[in-house]
């Protein structure tokens, strides 16, 4: 009965310590830059928390490294598959664990254009607090 109590109180004790790992939500009292997210140049429909994930990442790592030439950051998602669901992409590798697939498109200013292809397992996202799109959004801050 003890061992079945302390593996109880051990694992409760786990998940309350896992759940308060989470990094922060963005200040909202900072002026950012104006994040738009381009839902109408998706190519297929996209779950609304890559989005959100990519705004409150997009506004923590502008905290961190500010950059006042940034003025508008527009984003969209393109080659979206969920092995989950049974899509296959064309182009992705073999996996033993369902992923997310999709490619993050970013405009900067208006005329600078970035991309990043995104492999992601499915149980790994959690949004908004993934970093998987910290690399494009480091990227696009270090711009001039």
């Amino acid at each position: 009965m003890k061992s079945i109590l302390t593996s109880f109180l051990l694992s409760f004790c786990l998940f309350f310590i896992s759940g308060c790992a989470n990094p922060p939500l963005a200040n909202p009292n900072l002026n950012y830059p104006q994040i738009l997210y381009q839902k109408d140049k998706d190519t297929s429909i996209i779950p609304i928390g890559f989005s959100q994930t990519f705004t409150n990442r997009f506004k923590i790592l502008y905290e961190k490294t500010p950059n006042p030439n940034l003025k508008t950051i527009e984003f969209y998602f393109t080659h979206y598959y969920n092995e989950a669901q049974g899509d296959d992409s064309p182009t992705a590798s073999f996996s033993f664990t369902p992923r997310y697939l999709l490619r993050a498109n970013v405009i900067i200013n208006g005329d600078i254009k970035l991309h990043k292809d995104i492999e992601l397992p499915v149980i790994a996202f959690n949004p908004p607090y993934s970093q998987i799109f910290d690399g494009i959004i480091q990227e696009a801050l270090k711009l001039p």
